[in-house]
């Protein structure tokens, strides 16, 4: 077979591989572009895969042997079967995923499991350009340690801070505060160091031992630099004002992307010192006999592989748009309850003031900050930052009769699945201990997953209690949830509506008895105000 017939296969493979591709492209894309993902590392993660492929050339080359379509086969039906989801649900992760295995499969169909073999690694590294979302389990842990470090170096530098939760908060003058965010948690910078120093240590390390260890390394340097961007950003704060602090922290990332850098050329120059040891088996393959006769019903199939892949992906895109619903189940104001009276929260934008007061509902609250004179809003500045725009949200305390108090809050998502988090990921991270999760059949159809609360160092307690809900019924399980909206998405080409609706009071701990009853006898009269019909559904989703 000539040098450039043996590459004909692989090259049409590719070409008609790109209908698949492409929808993975726009997703990555739109990621990139989407302000409240925060991942504008992601144009890295495919120059570093292509820079490794490049280094490993050679190896690539002498690897190269006979079409295994058939061991390529399953590679590609997952392939297509993500593509199937991802398309019919608009889901992007999907998406990427049938983008990488069928990378990983041209190789394989064309090549022979030795090519496979050679090319793996630089293209699994395409799956960080994936969205970090599900990661969210390990960003309040990761906040509230850069913010408990930092606190402590403040208050050795003689400047006064106390931390609250993930913020810190200056005790003198001038007055600051710093809210850790989820993007500020560090969580990204780990991500970014992860396909870095995996990919600079395919260039610069032998051995598996010593990539393994200069990638591990990430989350040390991550969690180092993000503490000294935090201890810069209160310093500034500090020193010349919130302002020129936050000015700072927005561009952090120019001061300590050096100090990543210098880190991890250190740390890899270090593990080379002494380092003897041969090349790496890979570097070492011979290269592969290809039969001169090569089967021909082997590329015959990777034609007909590849011819296949335009007409399914044209079909799995003439599914008609997904259906959006609307929140038209849900009331769109909050209702009067008998003999109790409403009061609603109002707050300030200004990062710098923070400055928020209720007001009863009669009352005319001020058009503009009475503190700084700053813009106020029906919610805080930090949902306006994180959440995406299409997201509702809105809050009422209800004081009865009795003299108990119940702060409800309604927060309707809109397309995007990270309009709703677990409270579990935000309350400890605004400085509140939370019990062990007790689930509660309040009413019928309405469980609830209810919470001790207290502040750390306060031994009152208070109770939190939270349900997610649709226009079909109320679950506290979020993986029902997220799962289940996948499944709406894909299967059923619909994007459901999910609200979550979170109560709290001062004097009622939902775990006793008596506060149970309390929230009991609570949503027995509000819950069906909360729906438009005046009565909520009976199923448990």
């Amino acid at each position: 077979m000539s040098a450039w017939f043996r590459h004909i296969p692989f090259v049409f493979l590719f070409l008609t591989g790109l209908t698949w591709l492409w929808p993975a492209v726009e997703g990555t894309r739109d990621t990139m572009g989407d302000a409240s993902q925060h991942m504008e590392y992601v144009w890295l993660v495919p120059c570093l895969a292509a820079a490794v492929l490049w280094a490993r050339r050679q190896t690539v080359a002498r690897a190269l042997g006979s079409p295994a379509p058939l061991r390529a086969l399953p590679l590609v039906l997952l392939a297509a079967a993500l593509l199937f989801l991802g398309l019919r649900g608009g889901q992007t992760r999907f998406l990427q995923a049938s983008a990488v295995c069928l990378l990983l499969a041209m190789p394989l169909a064309c090549y022979g499991w030795r090519a496979f073999k050679a090319t793996w690694f630089p293209i699994v590294l395409l799956a960080f350009v994936m969205p970090v979302g599900f990661l969210d389990n390990f960003t309040v842990p990761l906040r509230r340690a850069s913010v408990a470090v930092t606190t402590v170096i403040l208050n050795g530098l003689g400047v006064d801070v106390r931390q609250m939760g993930t913020a810190i908060i200056s005790m003198g003058e001038p007055p600051f505060q710093l809210d850790v965010a989820d993007p500020c948690s560090g969580i990204r910078s780990l991500v970014a160091l992860f396909v870095g120093t995996a990919a600079y240590g395919a260039f610069a390390l032998k051995g598996v031992w010593r990539r393994w260890a200069l990638f591990l390394a990430s989350v040390p340097i991550a969690f180092v630099g993000n503490v000294l961007r935090l201890l810069l950003t209160a310093l500034t704060c500090q020193w010349f004002g919130q302002a020129a602090g936050m000015t700072l922290h927005d561009n952090a990332l120019f001061i300590v992307a050096p100090i990543y850098a210098v880190a991890v050329f250190g740390l890899a120059d270090w593990l080379r010192r002494g380092d003897q040891a041969p090349r790496d088996a890979e570097t070492e393959v011979p290269p592969s006999a290809i039969a001169p006769h090569a089967a021909r019903w082997a590329i015959v199939a990777v034609f007909v592989m590849g011819a296949l892949l335009p007409p399914f992906r044209w079909w799995a895109g003439q599914m008609p748009p997904l259906v959006y619903e609307d929140d038209a189940f849900l009331s769109p104001t909050f209702a009067a309850l008998p003999g109790a009276t409403r009061r609603y929260p109002w707050f300030c934008q200004d990062r710098s003031c923070l400055w928020s007061q209720e007001f009863a509902e009669d009352a005319t609250p001020p058009t503009a900050c009475p503190r700084c004179g700053g813009e106020v809003r029906r919610v805080t500045r930090a949902e306006l930052d994180i959440l995406p725009a299409d997201t509702q949200s809105r809050k009422v305390t209800y004081r009865l009769p009795t003299g108990d108090t119940f702060t409800v809050a309604v927060v309707v998502a809109g397309r995007q699945r990270i309009s709703i988090h677990r409270p579990e990921l935000c309350l400890p991270a605004q400085g509140f201990v939370m019990s062990a999760r007790h689930v509660r059949q309040i009413l019928p159809g309405l469980p609830m997953a209810c919470f001790s609360l207290n502040r750390k160092g306060e031994s009152r307690t208070s109770g939190f209690a939270y349900v997610f809900l649709n226009a079909r019924g109320a679950t506290v399980s979020n993986l029902r949830r997220v799962v289940g909206d996948s499944v709406e998405r894909s299967l059923r080409n619909r994007i459901q509506r999910w609200a979550m609706v979170t109560v709290s009071s001062p004097q009622n701990d939902f775990l006793t008895p008596e506060g149970e009853a309390a929230l009991r006898d609570f949503m027995r009269v509000w819950w069906p105000t909360l729906w438009a019909s005046g009565e909520a559904p009976h199923g448990d989703e």
